[in-house]
């Protein structure tokens, strides 16, 4: 044990006299481990996504789909990434995901019950990359904006039905053409009706038409496709018999009304077999169903609780009108094939005709750009939130990393100390 405090009363010693030596050494080394840190922190930069709408706290995206914060390192993000800093000759997709670190901020549970983070970090290192003149931060803020873009397109709002484009036909059946066409005018019409409820004051500030840059003014156009200038359209080839095909024109509809009257005879049998099962129901029972109640008024009244006998009756209600409308659709379809037996249009009111239908066509396709257009700038105004980013900015201290740094220079101290004791060690039973 004297032995033990010995050799440490001579070490302090030797460390007290060394002291201004070490120090500098000491120095030395923090200069040379926090310049090497300096230079590798400028290959990384730093962000912190959040997401800002409240299903992420579910778990879900915007449009109720599932939600994955992982997609931000996939293919898709990546490759829109270079293409954005102009890297794709010397830069893969697989090699920038590589390169980037993703993960959350808080996931866990609190006070018992589970939660799932809408906060993430996302880091960089591009040391084994060739950037060329480009910054890390440059590259990670390609990666945050293309995730953007691609999130907003995906999981936002769909879309789709505005992207498509009608073709302009040149030898089409117009009866049959028109009937696309109403219901190519009707989607569009329900997807601008569900816009005018969700915001109808909404103006697109980049377009200075004021016909195209709101929701209302094209609201009213799509109306006036559906209620006038469709059904006059589908009026005039009606009652003018026109047809490019009579013969396989009325082979067709024949056939429709075929496959209708099949349905009609099936919720005709729905209803009767629900009306037997109600006319099987006692009177007695349905007394029994009746119970004391107490309305708003806190007055009492007998309210008959919900039987089988209500279920029966709304399927027999809902088989019977969809029987009716089976019906009326027959009739209207005889119509059509009535009118292109009698008459004879000629190819005069054919090329009216299909002149009526490629207008039709044109301003169905001109009013889903002008909605597209718009659409995309309401999407961009009402999810301007939905994902921030925030970079961050390490200071030259913090690039340093002196807490690292004194502890990589201390830990080379004492390495080099215990080798220098060694080797003297070594010497001194050599000698001996």
């Amino acid at each position: 044990m004297d032995d033990i405090k010995e050799k440490i009363k001579q070490a302090l010693r030797h460390i007290w006299t060394n002291k201004y030596r070490l120090f500098l050494c000491l120095l030395t080394l923090c200069c040379l481990f926090g310049l090497i840190h300096y230079f590798k922190s400028a290959d990384s930069a730093t962000a912190s996504i959040s997401f800002n709408y409240s299903e992420a706290a579910l778990g879900m995206n915007p449009n109720k789909t599932r939600f994955n914060a992982y997609e931000i390192v996939s293919d898709e993000v990546m490759e829109r990434a270079i293409r954005r800093v102009g890297l794709q000759d010397s830069l893969t997709a697989s090699q920038l995901a590589e390169c980037l670190y993703l993960s959350p901020d808080g996931t866990g549970s609190a006070n018992g019950s589970e939660y799932i983070s809408t906060n993430y970090y996302l880091s960089i290192n591009t040391r084994k990359l060739n950037l060329g003149n480009r910054k890390p931060t440059d590259l990670l803020q390609s990666v945050c904006e293309s995730y953007r873009e691609i999130f907003l397109s995906n999981y936002c709002d769909n879309q789709s039905i505005l992207k498509e484009k009608l073709e302009v036909t040149t030898a089409c059946e117009p009866y049959l053409r028109l009937n696309e066409l109403e219901v190519r005018a009707a989607a569009l019409n329900r997807y601008l009706n569900a816009r005018l409820g969700e915001n109808k004051s909404f103006t697109d500030e980049a377009n200075p038409d004021p016909s195209t840059n709101n929701f209302t003014t094209l609201g009213k156009m799509i109306n006036n496709l559906v209620d006038y200038d469709l059904p006059n359209a589908m009026a005039f080839v009606i009652e003018g018999g026109v047809a490019r095909d009579p013969a396989m024109l009325t082979s067709i509809l024949e056939y429709k009304n075929k496959i209708d009257d099949i349905d009609m005879r099936t919720q005709q049998a729905y209803y009767d077999a629900d009306k037997k099962g109600i006319s099987i129901y006692e009177k007695s029972m349905t007394s029994i169903m009746m119970i004391p109640t107490v309305d708003e008024a806190s007055e009492y009244y007998m309210s008959r609780t919900k039987t089988a006998m209500d279920a029966l009756a709304r399927a027999a209600d809902a088989s019977l009108a969809d029987a009716t409308d089976y019906q009326s659709e027959i009739v209207s379809t005889n119509y059509v094939i009535q009118k292109i037996r009698e008459l004879d249009a000629g190819q005069l009111r054919l090329a009216e005709a299909q002149a009526m239908v490629n207008k039709l066509e044109t301003a169905i396709n001109e009013i889903s750009e002008q909605l597209f257009v718009l659409d995309k700038a309401y999407i961009k105004y009402k999810s301007q939130n939905y994902i921030t980013f925030t970079y961050g900015s390490a200071s030259f201290l913090q690039r340093l990393s002196l807490k690292k740094t004194l502890m990589e220079s201390v830990a080379v101290m004492l390495g080099s100390a215990w080798l220098l004791h060694e080797r003297k060690r070594r010497k001194a039973r050599h000698r001996r």
